[in-house]
């Protein structure tokens, strides 16, 4: 290769390598994208309350230039609670003129989850951070937010509280000074001595308790969530078995009738603690595992109901397996009280013999009136 080849050939490299350093960000800066997104809407105001089932009117700063953006629809937007997306709960109506969205804050299969969390704890109410956004996206910026200027999420209507509670309380107060004053969960026995007594029957006690415990959450739920279609199937299941246990330990009693009649009105029962829970396990024979196992099982399924209704703010619904387990328990505990029944009303039958005095002809006898002296032949 002469030597102007080599020159000419350096001339052309180099040529080369000024033109790469100097194109080289002319053609970066001429594909570079251009920022042209609108600015960030923003949530300043809310009309009406934030409740669940109520109507709610947002006010959003830059709404009509966020609409404008490709893929932007101001009908897609859900309401955010604490970082939360009530997913599915779309506007009702939307104005970009006066840059508000309406939601009716409803809770429905798809959101329930969520409203769960946010309305947990059970209070009155709680401040919340609250903002409106893209469905499964970032919500808008707000102003709502805890602990500066938080939105306050009203968990009990405290108008509605006062009424459940008045009804809730009126047939409690009812039933308390029943129950205290009169046989209304105690039952007719015949003792050892042949003495009318009255002891508390756990049929009656186990229906009080499911009747309230299921009365007092359909209430709450209702005032928390506005829904009172909370009963299904499986809660009618278990008042019915509870209803049958005291129909089938009354129809026992009617069967096995006392040879006397009772010896007067009930008294005033004695609510001593020991004796209450003493009477709900025992039977004539002493302390009884059917009994006990009834109790124990009820007690039990009433705190799991109890939980789930505070933390699902839902009817538990119990499994068929768990009702068959319900059901053989009381079964167990009826099964057992027909011989119970005939013990006592051997019991009376004896004591009905024992209220007369032989005289001297045998076989026959008078009835000892109370107070009279001892009989003398006419």
């Amino acid at each position: 290769m002469t030597t102007s080849s080599r020159l000419t050939h350096g001339l052309g490299a180099l040529l080369w390598l000024l033109a790469c350093i100097c194109g080289g960000p002319a053609q970066a800066q001429a594909v570079a994208p251009e920022t042209t997104d609108p600015a960030r809407p923003r949530v300043l105001e809310l009309q009406g309350e934030l409740e669940a089932d109520k109507i709610l009117v947002v006010r959003v700063e830059g709404l009509a230039e966020w609409a404008t953006a490709p893929g932007h629809s101001p009908w897609r937007l859900v309401p955010y609670i604490n970082g939360l997306p009530l997913q599915g709960l779309y506007p009702l109506a939307v104005n970009l003129h006066a840059a508000t969205v309406q939601f009716h804050l409803r809770i429905t299969p798809q959101n329930q989850a969520t409203w769960i969390r946010v309305l947990s704890p059970l209070t009155l109410n709680h401040p919340v951070d609250f903002s409106i956004g893209p469905e499964e996206q970032d919500p808008f910026d707000t102003v709502f937010t805890r602990p500066g200027h938080p939105a306050l999420l009203t968990v009990v209507n405290p108008r509605w509280l006062a009424l459940a509670a008045g009804v809730l309380l009126v047939f409690a107060f009812s039933f308390c000074a029943l129950a205290t004053r009169t046989d209304l969960l105690m039952e007719r026995t015949t003792s050892t001595q042949g003495a009318d007594a009255l002891s508390f029957s756990l049929a009656k006690v186990q229906l009080a308790l499911w009747f309230f415990v299921i009365f007092g959450s359909f209430l709450a739920i209702w005032l928390v969530t506005g829904n009172f279609n909370t009963i299904d199937s499986s809660l009618v299941a278990t008042l019915g078995i509870s209803a049958g246990t005291a129909v089938g330990d009354a129809y026992i009693k009617s069967a096995n009738p006392p040879e006397t009649p009772p010896a007067g009105p009930a008294v005033r029962p004695d609510w001593a603690a020991k004796r209450f829970v003493r009477e709900l396990i025992s039977d004539s024979e002493g302390y009884s595992i059917y009994r006990f196992q009834m109790l124990a099982w009820t007690a039990a399924l009433i705190v799991v109901f109890l939980a789930d209704v505070s933390d699902d703010l839902a009817m538990p619904s119990f499994s068929p397996e768990l009702l068959y387990l319900l059901g053989l328990s009381t079964g167990t505990y009826v099964a057992n009280r027909m011989p119970e029944m005939a013990q006592t009303r051997a019991r009376s039958r004896a004591a009905a013999a024992a209220v007369t005095t032989p005289d001297a002809h045998p076989g026959q006898g008078h009835p000892v009136q109370p107070g009279a002296g001892p009989l003398t032949p006419a």
